[in-house]
């Protein structure tokens, strides 16, 4: 039975940077993604500042397209934002895989691809962890392996399908929110690609996406993704919902305004999210950790998780080599690192996404991008990226200000003209 240190299912950015760095530091891992390559599970949207370029030493080979320029349109206020520099990419998810893949195994450690994870168990020295082989041996059957391990880290995302291996399903215990998303990859013309190629497109309001927000990512090769995310949940104020396919569609159409035979609809694809209230995930069972959307790491307000997910990966590195060496309490310490970290801007975010989906009209949501308006380009950057809402309040003073200025007029105006009348 062959032995690992470390085995992490599931090869996406978390699973990937948290195999990537163990094996820069020596340490036997395996990294098990179910998929027979990157390009069968390439379905996320993947636009992220510029600075995690820099912050996971990235080459720009993993970068489908840079962008320059913020656009947010509402149902009846748009607002845009330009640059003459890249203020960030949008990944090629697959390519990012890859290379982290690539990296792991340059590193001393292993990739298994085509491996799906079916149990794991105590045996006399660490853990037994069985998956599944497609096309063993190339006689296109499915055969089991069973491997041994120190640690096995949870990587699969929403599913939790490691870390919670054996009990009920979690997230049915009203304690998670849910979020429905589905994206089109779409092929366009080189004059279309050239209106949005620089460019980030986020929509919200009833018009465009009720209950949620949409987008529109510029991609290589004259393609784009545009897609919708909606949150689970009745609003205060909206009945019964279209499709979601249907408002991705509207966009397309009415905004893009192209119709199905000026597109090539390359793919769709969906996902649902389960994102744990108040960081209330499980983090650690023994020697089985969890990383990742597994715990929560994508920000449930914008829908970004690609540098989370590998930021809490390099969290968790340190204390997988701590446990490694002989420290039974090293994962309790990391629940408490991730929770530390997350915490604050998470339960910010929290909170206003159950505002801003469920119970803002329509009429707030157009002022609120109107006060994005006042903004700076690198506060509303500061502001979607990095959850610092005190930025709003030094981009509102201005609009206060004018306000105030517009109301003092107008009462000069008004005492002005009591003058004209004659006195009683």
């Amino acid at each position: 039975m062959e032995e690992f240190a470390v085995v992490i299912i599931g090869a996406g950015p978390a699973g990937g940077q948290c195999a990537r760095q163990l094996a820069r530091q020596g340490v036997r891992v395996l990294l098990v993604e179910q998929h027979s390559n990157f390009s069968q599970n390439n379905y996320s949207s993947a636009a992220s500042p510029l600075e995690t370029m820099a912050l996971f030493d990235l080459p720009p080979e993993v970068v489908a397209r840079y962008w320059h320029n913020l656009a947010i349109a509402a149902t009846e206020k748009e607002q845009v934002w330009y640059s003459d520099q890249p203020q960030g990419v949008v990944f090629d998810f697959a390519k990012l895989r890859q290379f982290l893949a690539d990296t792991v195994t340059e590193g001393g450690g292993q990739v298994w691809l085509g491996h799906r994870f079916l149990s794991y168990q105590p045996g006399e020295s660490g853990l037994e962890v069985t998956l599944s082989c497609r096309n063993f041996l190339g006689t296109g059957s499915t055969a089991k392996i069973t491997i041994k391990t120190q640690v096995l880290i949870d990587a699969t995302g929403s599913k939790r399908a490691v870390i919670n291996y054996g009990q009920p399903k979690v997230t049915d215990n009203g304690q998670y929110y849910r979020g429905i998303g589905t994206e089109y990859l779409i092929a366009v013309d080189e004059a279309t690609h050239e209106r949005f190629a620089d460019t980030l497109v986020f929509f919200l309001g009833y018009r465009w996406s009720p209950q949620g927000y949409s987008w529109i990512f510029p991609m290589d090769n004259h393609q784009l993704k545009v897609g919708t995310a909606i949150f689970a949940g009745q609003h205060r104020y909206l009945g019964k919902l279209k499709p979601i396919r249907a408002y991705t569609e509207a966009i397309i159409r009415d905004y893009l305004k192209l119709e199905k035979s000026q597109y090539h609809l390359e793919e769709i694809h969906g996902s649902v999210l389960d994102y744990a209230i108040n960081q209330g995930d499980t983090y650690h069972q023994g020697p089985v950790v969890a990383i990742g959307d597994a715990v929560s790491t994508v920000n449930f307000l914008g829908g970004e998780g690609i540098r989370h997910g590998m930021q809490g990966a390099n969290i968790a590195v340190p204390f997988v080599r701590d446990y490694l060496r002989g420290d039974p309490k090293a994962f309790g310490k990391y629940e408490q690192a991730m929770k530390t970290h997350f915490a604050e801007p998470w339960q910010r975010t929290e909170k206003l996404s159950q505002r801003v989906y469920l119970e803002f009209g329509d009429r707030q949501i157009d002022l609120g991008v109107t006060y994005l308006s006042y903004l700076r380009y690198e506060d509303v950057l500061d502001l979607l990226f990095h959850y610092r809402f005190d930025r709003i309040y030094g981009g509102i003073t201005p609009l206060l200000l004018k306000k105030v200025a517009q109301f003092s007029q107008q009462c000069r105006r008004w005492f002005k003209n009591l003058h004209h009348f004659p006195p009683i």
